[in-house]
């Protein structure tokens, strides 16, 4: 049964101030370094009329996974996010993806960044699936935490940007 991933965060700052950041390379970038992910590079960052596209590539430190599937997966395995944001009236949406290379593993779901008061919430639904037999869950539960891990540093890289 696939792993739930549901985070949200709160900013001070209207949506259209906090999606101003993420078609930002050098923001992306930065948020990214400061999440301290291994291998974390910015792949694209292509900003459209309606929307954005985000790709970033990182790796999971192989010390976080169950020994016996670490020992399956050489190295720390690479995860590549997407996020296709566009958007929605007053609001964001993307459809995301995080995907385990070398590793039938993967998260998806949606990401809404909506106003909120004088400010707004990122609201993020997704579901880790790992169609392994006897593993799967287990795998499953490790991507969902460091995902979950990653964008709660996200949000405190976003919140300082947004002083």
């Amino acid at each position: 049964m696939p792993k739930p991933l549901n985070v949200s965060q709160q900013y001070d700052a209207p949506a259209s101030e906090v999606f101003a950041l993420f078609n930002d390379p050098d923001f992306i970038a930065g948020r990214l370094e400061d999440s301290g992910a291994p291998d974390a590079k910015v792949m694209t960052v292509d900003s459209t009329a309606d929307g954005v596209k985000i790709v970033t590539r990182q790796s999971i430190p192989s010390s976080v996974l169950p020994s016996m599937v670490a020992s399956m997966i050489p190295g720390d395995p690479a995860t590549e996010r997407t996020e296709d944001w566009k958007v929605d009236g007053d609001s964001y949406v993307a459809q995301f993806s995080v995907i385990v290379k070398g590793a039938p593993a993967t998260i998806k779901g949606t990401m809404t960044l909506s106003p909120a008061g004088e400010g707004s919430t990122l609201v993020v639904d997704g579901q880790a699936a790992v169609p392994i037999p006897l593993f799967g869950s287990k795998i499953e539960a490790v991507i969902a935490e460091q995902i979950g891990a990653l964008l709660a540093s996200e949000e405190t890289s976003t919140r300082s940007k947004l002083v």
